[in-house]
């Protein structure tokens, strides 16, 4: 399109657009994929015999998380930020990547562990892909907003407190807009024009420590079942 050409550093609200989503929820398939089958194939079961401590079966795949967070994210990156060099007058001296991409793949990087460390929980606690799966989707597209709608609903006193179910928390550090003032801008500028509600800039820090807590808490949550049930 000649009237928004694609060229860095402005291709960046695109490239990390609400797409990057898509590969957080590959990952979380993938780990579901690859801790669920450990209790259908009885390879978690061997391992233990084997001499590995479940502690050290159960570190391990936390250390997918960010493995494959990073792989998703990175890919994106690379491809999106490759086409937009292409395009880019290197000439102009403009800055392609700076503080503010930086940041916004910290925030996003974090929201794509807060997806996995959900999904770990569910491939641990059903043992099942499948059903892992079902579980995991449910209560990422619908079953959240359902439940933080019905109790909000009959408790209205506890709703700024479910405003921070794990899901929505995650989701407060995804959006590029929050990152970037001049995007930030466009956006309002859009927004107010075609009646929309006009976007306002988050302080990040409550997000990104409620993130971390509730990370932390699904891992632990995830060790403690795991621990508990016999192999």
């Amino acid at each position: 399109d000649p009237e928004d050409p694609f060229f860095l550093p402005e291709a960046w609200s695109q490239i990390l657009g609400e797409e990057v989503m898509i590969g957080f929820i590959f990952a979380s398939v993938l780990v579901i994929l690859l801790v669920a089958a450990e209790f259908s194939w009885r390879t978690a079961r061997q391992n233990v015999i084997d001499g590995l401590s479940k502690t050290q079966w159960y570190s391990a795949k936390v250390l997918l998380l960010p493995l494959l967070t990073a792989l998703f994210l990175g890919l994106r990156v690379f491809v999106g930020g490759s086409f937009a060099l292409a395009g880019t007058d290197l000439s102009a001296g403009a800055t392609l990547f700076g503080s503010t991409q930086l940041s916004a793949l910290g925030g996003m990087f974090v929201t794509g562990l807060g997806y996995t460390s959900l999904a770990l929980f569910a491939a641990v606690a059903i043992r099942s892909s499948g059903p892992a799966m079902a579980v995991w989707f449910a209560w990422f597209a619908f079953g959240e907003r359902l439940l933080v709608g019905g109790l909000g609903s009959l408790f209205e006193g506890l709703q700024p407190v479910l405003k921070w179910a794990p899901v929505m928390t995650f989701n407060r550090l995804r959006d590029y807009v929050q990152y970037d003032p001049e995007v930030l801008r466009q956006a309002a500028e859009w927004a107010a024009q075609h009646d929309r509600p006009v976007p306002v800039a988050e302080v990040l820090g409550p997000p990104i420590v409620g993130s971390l807590l509730w990370i932390s808490a699904l891992t632990l949550a995830g060790w403690l079942w795991f621990r508990r049930r016999d192999l």
